[in-house]
């Protein structure tokens, strides 16, 4: 007797960036994009998924960014990966850390030693192209994209 297929989990993705985006991706195909400033704004994110058949894919960011980021910023990019690991984990999410290079690799337009800036516009063009119906920011483009990698490759 075949084994019954294991039910498709959702798809929660965070952009721990100084203005965090995040992806939900519903086992039924619909998607939710939000950007939060606050440890209160995700935690609305989170909350109404308890208790989850999700998973949480955080991306894994560097200790060091670039010598353009003020220190200030890199402190907020760490500060905001490690409230959202230590959070996820504490609720009970299954939580996966993915590096930029991993889920980047392929996408249209984007060059090793790009600026901030054009990277940014690259990624959110690429996150257009493959989801012209949702209405995607800079905020929510890399979310977007990192929960589509982790969906097509559940790592």
């Amino acid at each position: 007797m075949p084994k019954p297929k294991p039910k498709p989990k959702g798809i929660i993705a965070f952009d721990p960036g100084k203005a965090g985006g995040a992806a939900v991706m519903h086992p039924n195909g619909s998607i939710e994009l939000h950007s939060f400033k606050t440890e209160s704004g995700y935690l609305e994110i989170l909350e109404p998924l308890l208790p989850s058949s999700y998973e949480v894919v955080v991306e894994d960011v560097p200790a060091f960014v670039s010598s353009a980021t003020s220190n200030a910023s890199s402190f907020k990019l760490g500060y905001n990966f490690g409230f959202i690991v230590g959070m996820s984990r504490a609720l009970g999410f299954a939580t996966h850390l993915l590096r930029p290079q991993t889920w980047q690799k392929g996408f249209s337009g984007l060059r090793p030693k790009m600026g901030y800036t054009e990277r940014k516009r690259m990624l959110k063009d690429n996150a257009i192209r493959l989801y012209p119906s949702l209405k995607i920011t800079n905020a929510t483009a890399d979310a977007l994209l990192i929960a589509d990698y982790w969906g097509r490759n559940r790592c």
